[in-house]
């Protein structure tokens, strides 16, 4: 009779985390690999979930074509609403006997809250809000920049830039953090504008830490967008809220995240609880219960 072995997937734009399980909830492996954004490239999501998988098999000497065992495997992946690109990525050939397809913001939430009922605000580059209430999930914000993932990484780094470009011309006075974002290319303001006009989000992003760097620093621009994104994170948590009729324990997530914590409205600062396990885990509370009937 063949085993059940469970593998949980935690694929975003950056990269991919995967566990593999037991149905007795014993660990056969963990790996990290490539990015899986379905949004971005269905191949390269696949290519690099089966990499991963292949690595966190390799000790237990267990293949996937191995007939001796049943491989049940729940994906969270970032991308999910492009509805032709879940499509073309369920479409692909793949080992499974089961799987279990979600957003990679549903399997943080499951796993914030050991599969429980619950809320998550995830601010890293972009920004959204997710929450699952029994059967019912509510999705505030992340809707793509720069018209909305306010408050995360991308934005900072672009409220940065321009507060930059206004500093080089003179129209405001500059600040620690405005010479350290031009000094980030070495003072060269050709090269400055010419990102600036082709930068991406991920670009953009990469000066974030910068902002957080003189936040610590008291710089009054720093403080300002920092306080600023605490704002925009107040406004999803309030939004959740609305959508389940009442406040949910709220996990934080991200880069950004413990800067924004103190800065917070005192409501969403009595909300917030402490992680209990990561995406994988939750991507592996998915597929556990659509097999075993529990988590």
């Amino acid at each position: 009779m063949a085993t059940d072995i469970f593998i949980g997937v935690d694929g975003g734009g950056t990269k991919t985390k995967i566990q593999v399980e037991t149905a007795e909830g014993k660990i056969v492996g963990l790996a990290k690999s490539g990015p899986a954004n379905i949004r971005s490239s269905v191949e390269v999501a696949w290519q690099s979930i089966n990499t991963g998988i292949a690595e966190a098999l390799k000790e237990s000497g267990i293949g996937l074509r191995d007939s001796n065992y049943h491989f049940h495997a729940g994906f969270g992946l970032a991308g999910m609403e492009v509805p032709g690109a879940v499509t073309h990525f369920l479409s692909y050939g793949h080992p499974f006997k089961t799987v279990v397809l979600k957003s990679d913001a549903y399997a943080a939430c499951l796993g914030v809250h050991g599969g429980e009922e619950g809320a998550i605000i995830i601010v890293g580059t972009g920004v959204i809000g997710y929450q699952i209430v029994g059967n019912e999930v509510s999705r505030v914000g992340g809707w793509g920049f720069p018209h909305d993932d306010l408050g995360g990484g991308a934005w900072l780094g672009m409220e940065a830039t321009r507060l930059a470009l206004q500093a080089m011309d003179g129209r405001i006075a500059s600040t620690p953090l405005l010479e350290a974002v031009l000094q980030h290319f070495k003072g060269n303001y050709d090269q400055f504008v010419t990102w600036a006009n082709m930068a991406k989000p991920g670009d953009f992003g990469v000066l974030s830490p910068l902002v957080m760097e003189y936040v610590d620093k008291q710089d009054p621009h720093a403080l300002q967008l920092i306080q600023q994104a605490a704002y925009y994170v107040d406004l999803l948590a309030a939004a959740l809220a609305k959508k389940s009729n009442r406040p949910l324990p709220l996990g934080l997530l991200g880069g950004v995240a413990p800067f924004l914590v103190p800065r917070l409205s005192k409501a969403l600062q009595a909300r917030l609880v402490p992680r209990k396990f990561d995406a994988a885990k939750g991507a592996l509370f998915m597929i556990r219960k659509e097999v075993l009937g529990h988590i």
